[in-house]
């Protein structure tokens, strides 16, 4: 067949107010561009520390900084500015 790419972006700049509410957003995202249902996917955790995330934004809101890690298939990324973006590839090519 050959390669598919999504890739979704959302602004979330409430998450620079209010931290706790990124893995919410971070889990709303991931479920939108797969289609799946919040308990589908694999644990935040399993991954990287949703705390520490909430800290290096809740410490660093008058600086700038992305983040990146992999996480169900695709890219996620993060930016100090409230910039949540999940690039999804799927290779269907097997």
């Amino acid at each position: 067949m050959g390669r598919t790419t999504s890739a979704t972006t959302k602004r979330c700049t409430d998450i620079v107010s209010n931290p706790e509410r990124m893995t919410v957003e971070i889990v709303s995202l991931v479920t939108d561009v797969k289609g799946c249902q919040p308990m589908d996917l694999e644990p935040l955790s399993n991954v990287t520390d949703p705390d520490a995330l909430e800290n290096l934004i809740r410490e660093t809101a008058a600086g700038e900084f992305e983040i990146g890690f992999d996480y169900e298939g695709g890219r996620l990324s993060i930016s100090s500015d409230g910039t949540i973006e999940f690039d999804l590839s799927v290779d269907r090519s097997t």
